[in-house]
Order: structure tokens, then sequence, then C-alpha cells
């Protein structure tokens, strides 16, 4: 994902560089440093609205973001980090400003008289707006980036403060667009930015207005609750017949209570076309700890969905799947489609690493693992210790054959990422979740 950032920043740059006005620099002797301000301050403004833009439309949860980065759980990684470096990068701009100003004070900045920064003088009047939209927008959007680091904030506050973020980004291409000079007009930088703010704003309202993903609502009820140990909630839904079908491994946006909003559930059931659906809910957190108290059989639940592409790539040959804790349900939903199968199917082994089992979930994950074909390893980090590449390289021979495909604690997940990756695993061979939405 990081490469996708360096991809669009890259292109950006390009756009900077061809709206940079060399003759202009060239011939501006001791007007140079004050030339040289002025082109850090534009370069820096256009790349932080060029990256806000690019995170707005990874927001819209469409489809076809979804096949060109690997899911929305990957869309919301990338959408999170372009937010993270936009936001930067306006700091940038705002402290090149605030930097020009106490070097004007100390004399070793000086404007030259008559000096034309080159923005437009048909935008004159909004410069005062301007101005403060893109700076309170920018303390708000850094307080928000801290609201979403500061775990100890729940995820329904979060999700509050963040909706406020396409309103700020309105005021962002406000100031944007206003201070753009005319040598980045004039330049196929400003193609760039204008499609891009368009598209940008076109999420903003799509936002505000509560449109996004609505038509992959599904409005549902609760037919069954049932608490299996370990802190493990499992919740059978019976939804409407909106519901398009999923594949196994996929999630959902999954709606309790209104107030606290939509969290994203991995539906653990394979899709049998019965209109139903199950998940498995760990107590993680305050939201989901109150669940198994809030939770009934006739309560209304709506689903959003079905998202992701952790969907096995079958018939691709050797797989090992490796489950850490609750991470293995989108395992329990492929187990169930193979079981399902006719045809033959790869082989597979399945890790679950997890510390304590119940054993009536144990005898039902191994029946699962049996009619599905899949050898079933069971770790428990109780006794057994944490499990690690080289243990899995040794109970699977042939795992350079293999794609590996890990759903768990995002720690665990690095670990064995890089411990098979540094022994010549291919990176694209190795597929995981990221189901940090904040």
């Amino acid at each position: 994902m990081r490469a996708v950032i360096w991809w669009v920043l890259l292109f950006g740059g390009l756009a900077v560089v061809s709206a940079l006005p060399f003759s202009a620099l060239g011939q501006a002797g001791p007007a140079l440093p004050w030339a040289i301000y002025l082109q850090l301050l534009f370069a820096t403004g256009f790349l932080s609205l060029l990256l806000m833009s690019v995170a707005m439309i990874l927001a819209l949860r469409l489809p076809w973001i979804e096949d060109r980065v690997g899911g929305l759980d990957q869309a919301y990684r990338l959408h999170r980090q372009t937010g993270q470096w936009g936001v930067g990068l306006g700091l940038a701009h705002y402290l090149i400003k605030l930097g020009s100003k106490e070097l004007r004070k100390d004399g070793l900045l000086v404007k030259p008289k008559g000096f034309d920064s080159g923005i437009p003088e048909l935008f004159d009047p909004l410069h005062d707006v301007a101005k403060l939209a893109g700076e309170w927008g920018l303390y708000a959007a850094l307080a928000l980036i801290a609201i979403a680091l500061i775990r100890a904030i729940p995820y329904r506050v979060f999700v509050r403060w963040h909706r406020i973020l396409p309103v700020l980004y309105l005021g962002f291409v406000l100031h944007g667009l206003v201070f753009m000079p005319l040598s980045y007009w004039a330049s196929p930088a400003s193609g760039v930015i204008v499609i891009l703010s368009l598209a940008g704003l076109a999420a903003a309202g799509l936002s505000l207005s509560g449109q996004i993903g609505r038509r992959r609502q599904v409005q549902g009820r609760i037919a069954q609750v049932t608490p299996l140990g370990n802190r493990v909630l499992e919740v059978l839904i019976d939804l409407g017949p909106g519901w398009p079908g999923h594949r196994a491994g996929q999630f959902a946006l999954v709606t309790f209570d209104t107030a606290e909003g939509a969290h994203p559930f991995t539906l653990a059931s394979a899709w049998g076309g019965d209109g139903r659906v199950r998940l498995a809910i760990k107590a993680l957190g305050d939201y989901t700890a109150t669940l198994p108290d809030t939770l009934c059989e006739g309560n209304p639940v709506r689903l959003e969905g079905p998202y992701g592409r952790f969907v096995f790539n079958e018939g691709i040959g050797r797989q090992i799947w490796i489950a850490g804790g609750i991470g293995v349900t989108p395992f329990v939903a492929q187990l169930e489609h193979r079981a399902a199968m006719t045809e033959s199917a790869e082989p597979v082994d399945l890790f679950y690493s997890t510390q304590g089992v119940s054993a009536d979930v144990l005898a039902r994950l191994r029946g699962m693992a049996e009619a599905g074909a899949v050898r079933l390893h069971v770790i428990d980090t109780g006794h057994d210790g944490l499990l690690d590449a080289p243990e899995i390289m040794d109970k699977v021979p042939d795992w350079a054959d293999a794609s590996l495909w890990f759903c768990g604690p995002a720690g665990f997940g690095d670990a064995l990422e890089r411990g098979f990756t540094d022994a010549g695993l291919p990176r694209d061979r190795f597929h995981r979740e990221a189901f940090d939405f904040r």
C-alpha cells in the first residue's frame, strides 16, 4: 500500500515540476530566495490537496477501487495513509508560511518590491475566507488525526468526529484553488488537481448526504445468539431479499445500534442462498464487550456489503491458512464452502493459533476441517508457545510452492510475513486482512 502513496506523490511531483516557472527562476537574481520560498509553499500545498483528494475518493467504497487495491480493508488502509500524508504536507505548507514571516522579521528573507507571486487576481475577493478555511481546517484535521491515533478514544467517538472531514475538505479545495498560481493553471498540474478535486468534491457530497454504501445495505433481524466461550458470540442473521450473496472470506459493515454506527465483521458462513449469514464476534473492545448483553433474537440489524477480496483464489494450487484468535472466522466460512464442493480442491493446511478454546468449538472445527479435506493444526499459545514461520515451514515442507492466507492480530501477521518473505516467498503470495478502519 505504501507503494501506491509513493506513486501518487511521484505523479504529483511531476505535475509540480511541469508547473515550475524555470525561466522566471533563472532570471530572479536577488529575488531568488523569495522565488524558491514561494515554489516550496505552492508545491506542498498542491501535493497536500492531491493526497487529500485521493483519500476522499478511496472512502467511496466502490467495487472497482476494491478490485485495484485488493479489497475494502486495503482501500481504507490506503485512505488513512493518504489522508495522514496529505495533512502532514498541509502542516509543512503552513509551517513554511509561518517560517517565512519569522525570517522576514529577522531580515533573513526579503520580499522584493513589485514581485508577482502569480496568484490570479480573479480570486482576490476570496482570499480572506480561503485563508481561514485552510488554517482552521488544518487545526481541525490535526485534531481528528490525534483522535484516530489515540486508541483509548472509543471507536464511536472517532466515527462521529470523522464525519466532519468532508466539510474540512471543501475548505481545503477552496484554499488550494484560490491560491494556486498562474504557472500551475497553465500547466498539466491544473488538469490533475481539477479532476481530482471534482472527484473529491463529489465524494464529499455523497458522504455528507449519507449515500456512501447505501445501495449495498440490507435490513435483517437476529435469528439466534449463541455464546461459544472464550468471549466469542455467534450471531445468526436472517436477511431481506436484497442480499446479493457473498464469497467465503468476505465481510460486511454491520449496524446493530444506529447510535454506535457500523463495524466490520467477517461473514463466518458460506453463502447457501437461504438468506442467512452468521457472524462470530469476539469481545476485543468496549463496544464488542457489550454485545452479549444487548443482542437478542428479533433485534433489527443492517448489513452493508459484501466487501473484501480475501477470497482464497481457488484453483491456483497449494495453500496455507493461518488464523490468530477470532481471525479463524473467514477460514470457517471457506471450510463450509469446501465441504459443499463436489469437485476436488487444492491441498490446504490450516494453522489455528489461539489461547484456550472450548472442546465443543474445537470438535466443531475439526469436523469442518475433515469435511473440507483440510489438515488442521491447533496451537494453544498457553502451553505450545507462539506460532512462527519456521514451525509452519517445518510442518509444510512444500511451503515455497504455496500461497499464504493470514487473518489475525497485526503484529502476528507482520512477524509471519517477514519470516516468509525473508525465506524467499514472494510478497504478493502472502495475503492478509487489514481490519484497522481508524
